[in-house]
């Protein structure tokens, strides 16, 4: 299976998305309240969260045609 690496690097990168959102977390509980900017931030990591998983979902459609 030659995509193992991608699937590694994208399991990393989440795994780095999450630790930053827990970090957010505890932020927003115990060091300063949200704001605008901030809910705005969240509205657009949402959406983007939205459209990587429509993205993922996508690749289960995908049928190889050999060259």
């Amino acid at each position: 299976m030659s995509s193992v690496s991608e699937y590694a690097r994208i399991a990393s990168a989440m795994a780095n998305i999450a630790s930053v959102l827990g970090d957010l977390a505890v932020k927003f509980e115990t060091i300063e309240e949200r704001n605008a900017v901030d809910d705005a931030m969240i509205d657009a990591l949402v959406a983007a969260s939205t459209e990587l998983t429509a993205s993922a979902t996508a690749l289960k459609s995908i049928t190889y045609e050999a060259p």
